[in-house]
This record gives structure tokens, C-alpha cells and sequence, in this order.
């Protein structure tokens, strides 16, 4: 893209600020393109451990990734408990009762929710019981309240008969000791956090979030809240990013956007190779102002590959410098974003241990149809809609990389294979759903 600030002289000479001399633009076009599983398995391959372990309270682990299996050393519930206000009875006492025929009890005893009753219920007796309190000894079942009928201060009579364990959760019914309630790799939700509460952990061993530093470059690009200039836009890459990124379980540090200028660049690249991740976006393909590539070899950058047989995003750069993986995403924010969600969502889950590394995939049916031009791997922006039959997936309509707004209304991107010249209604196709 021809920079919009551009001197006449600078047309003609093909120098530009911050370069000595016309940068030499390798015979790339002469490269193969990396396969898209290729691509994938080197990123993947780059994370040889996922980040170290720390230990943090069950508040603080929302969201965050377990590092080993939290078995239960209790029963849950530890006593049998009623589900239910009523009376604590012997089954045998009731059976039969109607409400024409009911049977009368003599109540002995009041236990609440927190306590426990020092009785042991007899035969001919039952103690008033309120949900969540712990089931006296010679109890078999709970009766509810709706179910009796109070006769004066010490007696009832009950209208229905019922069987054994009738509203009552058994000891250990929920989880026995030994049983295992979260598993390494899985992600601590509100209900996995729950189910560990339950057991009485108040901590649990949880990956560390990667450091993840965010370049926007190039010289058109302002941060939202500043006035436009001529041929300025604003900045969609560093904050779209910085939110997936965020989102996928990683500390974020929105470093801001730098001129098309490689000095500059390099400058930000080396005050951030303590990043476990940096993504760069923008300046990574082949003309005159794409000066990321360049500008990575010469901060030391090892190049893993550039450019991938994908589309969207074909630009992408991957690579690593000591113990940091560094992406070029490209500066069509529909290619970063599916160059994010392809490529550098499995490296953040493999980095953070995680079972499964990358989008949930699933198969879904087309609603519409659409020419493809065969040649590289796609990735469509594709919204799942549902009617009175099995859901399907609709192709939007917009899938040029520049424009971003549709992306708000995607639920997947549709996997289309290089061979695939189009797509037709009716037929089953691969989907990664979108977080």
C-alpha cells in the first residue's frame, strides 16, 4: 500500500524514512507456500512446555487452566442430608397413610440446617426437619411439610405414605473420597469451581498466564480518541487482539502502533523480548512500506516460516528469539483475526496446558451456496441460524479481509479444502465456533 504521506521523490527513489537505503524485497513470490497443517504443527512444535504452575486461591482461579487432578478427600454430602422442609420419619411408620386414613406421629425433636439432632428417632415419632439439615439417626425419610397436618404442639398427622430415602441425598451420594472432580487441563468455571468448593479445597495448582505484548504498525494508524488526520485510520488490530488475547487466558500489554519506520520497530522488538508471545500486526507482506519481515531479521528473530496457504491471511510470520514466539499477523483485521484464531489460539492453549488446543471444531449443514476459487485453505466468517429443523450455517455474505464489521455477527469460520471450487446448500462442511 503506497503510504499516504509519500513524497514525490520517495515514489520515484523507493526510499523511505527510517531506511539508509530502498529496501531489497526478497524473491518470496518464489517460495512455496507453508500448507495450512504444516504451518499449524510448527507453531504447536514451538512450545516445548507449557507455562509453570503457581498455586491460587478458588476466587482468583476463575477462568484459569488446572495443572493437576483435584481428587476428594470427603464424602459430599458428608451426612445424609433432606432435600426438602418436613418431618423425619421411619418409612414403615407412614406407609399406607392417607388422607382419610392418616397416621399420627409424635414429634420429638426440631433440627435445622447447620445442626444435628442428639436423637435417635423411634418408632411412633418424627423430628421436624428443614432443607439441608443433617438426617437423625433411625430416620429413613423425609416427609414434606405440604404432606401433614399439625394437631397440636407435640403431634401430626401425616397424609401420605412414602418410601425409603424419599427427599433425603445419602452420604457421599454426590462424590465419594478418592473420586477425582477436576482434571488437569481443564478450564476452573463457576461449576468446576463449585464442585471443589464442595469437597473443602481452597486452593488449586493453576497454569501462569503467558506475557503477550501487541505491535500495530504502520504510519496511518491512530489510537481511538485522537483526531483523524489525511489518510489516517484508526487502530481495530492492537485492540481486536488485545481482547482475544485476554480472552484466551493471557497477560495483555497493548504496547500501541509505530510508524512504518524498521529503526522504530526494532526499538519496541527488543524492549519486549521478555514477552512469551508478541504479535505484530500490519507490515508483514511484500511492498514498499512492509518493513516487519525485514526488521525481524534484524533484531535476531529465528524465522520459522512466512507466508501460509491460507486464506484469509496468507502473510502471516511466525518465528522465535530465545524463549519468545513472535507472530506477523497481517493488517487486514479479518486476516489477524483468523490468523489468531488458527495459528496463535493453539499455541496460548498448548502454553497454558490445556487438553484441547485451538477452537472447538464440529460439522454443520450449508444454508446457502457460494463460488469458492480453489488454490488455498478458507476460513469463511459463517453464522449458525436456527429454525424448527437442525441448525445450520450460513455463509455471510461479506468475506473480504478488510472489512471487519461482519465479523461482529460470525458464530464460525467455515474450513473449505484448497481443491473446493464451491460450496453447495444442503451440504455438510467443517466449522471452528468462534469464543
Amino acid at each position: 500500500m503506497q503510504h499516504p504521506n509519500a513524497s514525490e521523490e520517495m515514489l520515484k527513489t523507493g526510499t523511505k524514512p527510517g531506511l539508509p537505503e530502498k529496501r531489497k524485497v526478497p524473491p518470496v513470490f518464489a517460495r512455496r507456500l507453508m500448507d495450512y497443517e504444516d504451518a499449524l504443527h510448527q507453531c504447536l512444535d514451538a512450545v516445548s512446555r507449557p507455562m509453570p504452575a503457581e498455586t491460587v486461591s478458588l476466587t482468583e482461579s476463575i477462568g484459569r487452566i488446572l495443572r493437576e487432578d483435584v481428587g476428594s478427600r470427603m464424602a459430599v454430602p458428608p451426612f445424609a442430608k433432606s432435600t426438602m422442609d418436613g418431618y423425619a420419619v421411619k418409612a414403615v411408620d407412614v406407609h399406607g397413610a392417607t388422607e382419610t386414613k392418616p397416621v399420627g406421629l409424635t414429634v420429638v425433636d426440631y433440627v435445622h440446617a447447620g445442626g444435628i439432632s442428639e436423637k435417635t428417632l423411634k418408632t411412633g415419632e418424627a423430628i421436624k426437619i428443614m432443607t439441608g439439615a443433617a438426617v437423625p439417626e433411625g430416620a429413613d425419610a423425609v416427609i414434606k411439610i405440604e404432606q401433614t397436618v399439625p394437631r397440636d404442639g407435640h403431634t401430626i398427622e401425616v397424609l401420605d405414605g412414602v418410601g425409603e430415602n424419599n427427599y433425603i441425598i445419602s452420604k457421599g451420594q454426590d462424590i465419594l473420597p478418592g473420586n477425582v472432580v477436576a482434571t488437569a487441563g481443564e478450564t476452573m468455571d463457576p461449576m468446576v469451581m463449585g464442585v471443589v468448593a464442595s469437597c473443602g479445597v481452597p486452593e488449586v495448582p493453576v497454569s501462569a498466564k503467558p506475557e503477550v505484548g501487541i505491535i500495530s504498525t504502520g504510519s496511518e494508524l491512530v489510537p481511538p480518541g485522537h483526531p483523524l488526520g489525511a489518510g489516517q485510520i484508526y487502530d481495530i488490530n492492537g485492540y481486536m487482539l488485545f481482547g482475544l488475547t485476554s480472552g484466551a487466558g493471557c497477560n495483555v500489554e497493548l504496547i500501541g502502533a509505530v510508524q512504518d519506520k524498521s529503526d522504530a520497530l526494532l526499538a519496541l522488538l527488543s524492549a519486549n523480548m521478555n514477552k512469551n508471545i508478541l504479535l505484530l500486526s500490519g507490515g508483514v507482506s511484500v511492498g514498499d512500506y512492509d518493513i516487519v519481515h525485514e526488521t525481524l531479521q534484524r533484531a535476531g528473530v529465528e524465522e520459522i516460516f512466512w507466508r501460509v496457504r491460507v486464506k484469509p491471511g496468507k502473510p502471516l510470520f511466525f518465528g522465535r528469539k530465545g524463549n519468545t514466539l513472535i507472530f506477523g499477523l497481517p493488517g487486514n483485521p479479518v486476516s489477524a483475526a483468523t490468523n489468531f484464531f488458527v495459528f496463535v489460539r493453539p499455541v496460548i492453549d498448548k502454553l497454558l496446558g490445556k487438553k484441547a488446543w485451538g477452537l472447538e471444531t464440529g460439522y454443520c449443514q450449508l444454508g446457502n451456496s457460494r463460488i469458492i476459487r480453489p488454490g488455498r485453505r478458507k476460513f469463511l466468517k459463517g453464522k449458525i441460524v436456527h429454525d424448527h429443523m437442525a441448525p445450520c450455517v450460513w455463509i455471510i455474505q461479506e468475506q473480504r479481509s478488510g472489512v471487519f464489521s461482519p465479523m461482529t455477527g460470525a458464530d464460525v469460520l467455515i474450513e473449505v479444502q484448497e481443491d473446493v471450487n464451491s460450496l453447495k446448500k444442503g451440504e455438510r462442511v467443517k466449522v471452528h465456533y468462534l469464543p
